[in-house]
């Protein structure tokens, strides 16, 4: 970063070195979708959904782990206003379980598309957190993803393995724009 960057792109820097580009999240969410797409085949929409529920919960301390370990990513510094942003984005999210938790028990075909969907609008702010457009992308996928299955259009496999698929995929480009701009 040189001296004449902008406030906004020296945090996002530095938050993406932290974060190795939010590269190994979308990993670690990708495989999370994949169990749930496994789960969602084998037992039902209700245990996938716990399976979302509950990996969703591990994807920030393993993609932490990852990023510590395998990249060498130090901690955030200047961009910890960015982190702040990244923390008060979660409560949509917690917001969007609460709706397609009662989705299971009004429409349980709705839960997760819905979740999938409100999953895929948070992915929008990721490129303001790590200054990386491909995040915009990743968001419209599962919203159109998403999109498709709440219209009732049949996917070829469940929407587990399709959003999960499109994140092992995303994770890639990630990673390399980000080891690029390191």
């Amino acid at each position: 970063m040189t001296d004449t960057a902008s406030p906004l792109a020296a945090a996002q820097h530095d938050l993406s070195r932290a974060y190795a580009g939010g590269a190994p999240g979308v990993l670690v969410s990708g495989l999370v979708w994949l169990i749930a797409g496994a789960v969602w085949q084998l037992y039902g929409t209700m245990t996938a959904f716990a399976a979302l529920f509950v990996g969703g919960m591990a994807i920030h301390p393993l993609a932490v782990l990852i990023e510590r370990t395998a990249f060498r990513a130090p901690k955030a510094s200047i961009g910890k206003p960015l982190e702040t942003l990244a923390i008060e984005a979660t409560i949509p999210l917690f917001v969007g379980v609460l709706i397609a938790w009662v989705l299971l028990v009004r429409a349980p075909d709705l839960a997760i598309p819905v979740f999938a969907a409100i999953v895929g609008a948070r992915y929008f702010l990721f490129r303001t957190l790590y200054g990386e457009i491909a995040y915009w992308a990743l968001g419209g996928a599962f919203i159109a993803i998403a999109g498709v299955a709440l219209f009732g259009i049949l996917l070829p496999v469940n929407l587990g393995f399709v959003i999960g698929m499109v994140e092992l995929i995303a994770a890639a480009p990630i990673l390399r724009r980000w080891q690029a701009r390191r």
